[in-house]
């Protein structure tokens, strides 16, 4: 029996191949509402909703479950199945955007910049969601390992088994990932850098033409080229493309599809490969001896960018351990005097101590002697907060002290240390009282592990009674006494919040904020996508007109790995129900900003 629901208008694809992909997949589930397939297969009703109206394209391993689930029939199962997968990957291939010629002439400027690096992105944006549908089947249909019997001997498995295979295509997707995650990252600084150089309003054509027949006016602000920035952006789509053919080919390797449908399958503007000379191996047969150009393309996107005559290659054959460094790497940074040319910041460091200090030093002031035996000055007690800058974090270090009574030779403070990428806990002993005091921090945790080092001793001194000086390490910082209040969480903020995830448009994120204290509070988040589930939690550093809390501690990972830590954020007060929340810049980055609404 068919089941009633809201009716869903036509299909909505920006391409003809989508359309046909969303009409095969509305008759396989003519029997489901939206809500249905959600309760079945744990993804949203809006995810539902898109892949059968066209506007997103399904991924594979999804659309394979469906025909298993749904299509009993062995003879009928296999028609069904060819066909959804020739439908895929027409509707994948169609996506690809258009091959450009290497730029040949001048520079682009700021304002064409800007639109071909979004739309660009565009782009680098569908291969991120092609690819974590391509980690998701290879995870789920990884095999699992046999049972050994200990009473039976055991023949030393074959070394090309299939889960080799599948555990190389997985390492495969996973780079990839990384390298376009890269790119888009590069293509949003363009875009900024490029944004913020364009003229703010078009100028006159008539004052244009006047000035030139003058012949005395020089370029406007934001309108002249760049040749570089211009082979950059050309070399970001030429590296795309190349993801596009191999993404495609691991889409159907992930399900154990025919990618022989896929190597047949063409853009409209790509031709198909001349056929290949006797006895020559076909590339999809081996993926692991085969040239990424698209690495060769990427790395020569960055040396372009800073000027280097370099290209580089990267051979799969020594693929055994990715190498993820290369994507924590920043964005590189584009050098023209002359021209428009985006600029990027160095990487912030994930420590708030920049050096590995030495250990703790008495003070030789006379005014802190060692007094062992003695109490620190009472006017010093209490609870102590402050920013200070550390070079290059691009958000400000937040420090939390809260000074107990206590002798010479004690622990009577608990420092918390927030920065960009880091929370760092310590606590510190009393080593010399009078007019000032001088505390010796001692690490007791960090988050994430070993990125918090021992730093010199603090010495505190008053500017007035609501105010203390801090000098340690050559840095001297001021720290004001907190209210009361700013020991517990406004009302305003507890509860249940949710938002769209804006890097993933496929991303629902939750967080639920508890009662407590800035050190112990939590703020649980729950982030939930087609093919990824991610929870963890962030702990309270800060709480004023807004709440701070430390970087996230990821607690679980669908798949596996795939959940990667999110640095500090600032939660605004909220305005009436709904509240942003700024997520910290990582390395160049600009700040995220997300709307959140509350749900409870």
């Amino acid at each position: 029996m068919v089941k009633a629901g809201r009716p869903q208008g036509g299909p909505k694809g920006q391409t003809g191949q989508a359309n046909e992909l969303a009409a095969f997949l509305r008759d396989l589930t003519r029997d489901f509402t939206v809500r249905d397939l959600a309760e079945r297969y744990k993804i949203s009703k809006t995810s539902w909703g898109e892949y059968r109206s066209g506007n997103k394209t399904i991924h594979l391993h999804l659309l394979k479950r469906l025909v298993d689930d749904l299509v009993r029939d062995p003879r009928s199962h296999t028609v069904r199945w060819e066909q959804a997968q020739r439908l895929h990957a027409q509707a994948t291939a169609a996506l690809q955007p258009p091959a450009q010629p290497q730029p040949t002439g001048g520079g682009v400027t700021p304002l064409e910049a800007a639109a071909q690096a979004s739309e660009t992105m565009e782009g680098a944006e569908r291969l991120v969601h092609m690819l974590l549908g391509v980690i998701a089947g290879l995870q789920m249909n990884a095999p699992h390992p046999t049972p050994v019997d200990p009473t039976v001997h055991q023949t030393s498995p074959d070394p090309g088994t299939a889960g080799d295979q599948a555990a190389d295509w997985l390492r495969e997707a996973h780079q990839r990932l990384h390298q376009v995650r890269d790119i888009h990252t590069t293509l949003s600084h363009v875009r900024d850098q490029a944004e913020t150089a364009a003229p703010q309003t078009t100028p006159d054509p008539e004052d244009a033409l006047s000035s030139r027949d003058e012949g005395t006016s020089l370029p406007a602000r934001g309108t002249q080229a760049s040749r570089p920035t211009a082979i950059l952006l050309s070399d970001a789509r030429t590296a795309l493309a190349e993801q596009y053919s191999a993404v495609r080919l691991l889409t159907a390797r992930s399900v154990g599809g025919d990618t022989a449908i896929v190597a047949t399958t063409h853009p409209a503007d790509v031709p198909a490969p001349p056929p290949r000379e006797p006895g020559t191996a076909s590339p999809s047969h081996s993926p692991r001896r085969r040239i990424l150009t698209v690495v060769a393309a990427t790395f020569t996107l960055i040396a372009v960018a800073s000027g280097a005559a370099v290209v580089t290659t990267l051979n799969l054959t020594d693929a055994k351990h990715p190498r993820t460094e290369q994507a924590k790497q920043p964005p590189p940074a584009i050098s023209s005097p002359t021209s428009f040319s985006p600029s990027i910041s160095p990487p912030s460091s994930p420590s708030p101590s920049t050096t590995t200090s030495p250990p703790p030093r008495t003070s030789s002031s006379p005014h802190a002697r060692n007094t062992v035996g003695t109490t620190g000055p009472e006017s010093f007690l209490g609870t102590w907060e402050g920013e200070y800058d550390v070079p290059g974090e691009q958000l400000a270090t937040l420090r939390r002290l809260v000074i107990r009574k206590g002798t010479d030779g004690t622990r009577t403070a608990d420092i918390l240390t927030s920065s960009t990428h880091a929370l760092c806990r310590s606590t510190a002993t009393l080593t010399a009282s009078g007019t000032r005091l001088v505390l010796a921090p001692h690490p007791i945790s960090s988050t994430p592990d070993s990125q918090c080092s021992t730093t010199d001793p603090l010495t505190l001194s008053h500017r007035s009674d609501s105010a203390i000086t801090v000098e340690t390490d050559g840095t001297t910082y001021t720290l004001r006494r907190t209210a009361p209040a700013a020991q517990t969480i406004p009302a305003i903020f507890l509860g249940t919040w949710e938002a769209q995830d804006g890097a993933d448009a496929t991303s629902l994120v939750r967080v639920t904020i508890r009662q407590g204290a800035p050190g112990r509070a939590r703020a649980e988040f729950a982030w939930d996508g087609d093919v990824h589930h991610c929870r963890g939690f962030s702990v309270l550093v800060s709480i004023d007109q807004n709440l701070r809390f430390g970087p996230e501690t990821v607690t679980s990972s669908e798949p596996e790995n795939f959940c990667t830590r999110t640095p500090t954020r600032v939660m605004s007060r909220p305005l009436g129900s709904t509240m942003q929340v700024e997520i910290a810049p990582a390395d160049s980055e600009r700040p995220r900003s997300l709307t959140f609404t509350r749900t409870d």
